[in-house]
């Protein structure tokens, strides 16, 4: 397949990389440092019309598309990873709502949401595991016209800070997802988990208990929880994780490239010495496949593919993009020998952030699953 990209693409292109520049590369180290949320990057990105980037103008967003996503999560994973994955994570309950949400949650919502004034959280994954839903023991009990949720759910992002949560919880035999307001009698979010990486995108708990929502409050249809969830995790988590990681792998290769260049050995540059060269060849080659594995699966949502027509290029990306990235952040701390275990240098902090990826909306093993399942079809 074939694609290019368009001169508003390039421009995006641009905008970012000079936003990243001026506005994250000065402050990474004091964010990672403070360990809390970015909510005024947010801000000034959704001012940019960038939080809203795949949702379209009658709800507050820009509607640019998955490709101009990918290009605009990239770039800044490439200087100060947190941020392209709060675009990650947060944009799959902005993707959610539009898709399958009623028109009076997309109304109150999404403008909220695209403006960054308030933020949402996707809650799937409990103790027994994000792999297997079907072991999912949060459950919500139709009692008149509410439903009573109760249960716990782990390792979600946002959860610490987020104002809306999209819960998927057990009704009767199937799986149902809710729309849930920070603020509801019995919705709580008591921990926060400590991660060495992405820290300035939190990560934590949600409880419920005996927790009442509104039918209307129901995403998508009684019973249809679980497909709705795994295609914003699909559609929007892997291909915004995909795109982190390959952000996360330039931002070290741009540390390996420059300090090989300064660093002088024998009387000049360890750029020109054999073994560094082959070792920067790889990087790079590595970098060009994640590449065009990132913006393929991107293009390919822009043409109006499914989450689940395109599942196994998907899952090659996921795997991929964040498999290279922890990768390239270890070759590249070998290459600049002790400067690489500096904080000051960046590299061993996108190890950190790299590390968090792997199991990010769903595990690598998971992914070859995927794949594998497609091979013998």
């Amino acid at each position: 397949m074939d694609f290019t990209f368009s001169r508003e693409h390039e421009m995006l292109r641009n905008m970012t990389r000079e936003f990243a520049q001026k506005e994250l590369a000065p402050k990474a180290l004091a964010l990672d440092e403070k360990g809390e949320f970015i909510r005024d990057l947010v801000k000034q990105t959704a001012k940019l019309g960038l939080v809203g980037i795949i949702t379209s103008r009658q709800y507050g967003g820009t509607g640019m598309g998955h490709l101009a996503r990918a290009i605009t999560i990239e770039e800044f994973s490439r200087v100060y990873p947190s941020l392209g994955f709060f675009f990650q994570t947060g944009q799959i309950g902005i993707y959610l709502l539009e898709n399958f949400g009623s028109e009076d949650m997309k109304k109150k919502y999404l403008p909220k949401l695209c403006s960054g004034d308030i933020t949402a959280a996707t809650a799937l994954t409990e103790s027994g595991g994000g792999s297997d839903p079907a072991s999912m023991t949060t459950t919500a009990e139709l009692v008149g016209d509410e439903y009573v949720l109760n249960g716990r759910k782990i390792l979600i992002t946002l959860a610490p800070v987020c104002d809306l949560a999209i819960i998927v919880a057990k009704t009767g035999d199937k799986f149902s997802a809710f729309l849930i307001e920070r603020g509801t009698s019995g919705f709580t979010t008591p921990r926060k988990e400590n991660f060495p990486g992405l820290r300035g995108t939190p990560v934590g708990d949600i409880v419920l208990t005996n927790c009442r929502v509104p039918r209307s409050n129901l995403i998508g249809g009684e019973g249809r929880g679980l497909a709705v969830a795994l295609s914003g995790i699909s559609a929007i988590g892997r291909v915004g994780v995909a795109a982190v990681g390959l952000g996360v792998a330039e931002g070290c290769y741009d540390a390996a490239l420059k300090f090989t260049k300064e660093r002088k050995l024998y009387g000049r540059p360890i750029a020109e010495l054999q073994a560094i060269q082959h070792t920067l060849v790889d990087i790079n080659l590595e970098i060009e496949a994640a590449r065009w594995l990132c913006y393929l699966t991107a293009w390919l949502l822009d043409q109006g593919k499914s989450p689940r027509d395109i599942g196994t290029e998907i899952a090659r990306a996921k795997l991929y993009s964040c498999d290279i990235a922890s990768k390239i952040a270890l070759k590249t701390i070998q290459i600049m020998g002790g400067y690489g275990a500096i904080t000051e240098y960046e590299v061993v902090r996108r190890l950190n952030d790299s590390i968090e990826l792997l199991a990010t909306a769903g595990s690598q093993e998971t992914m070859k699953n995927t794949i594998g399942r497609s091979l013998i079809a």
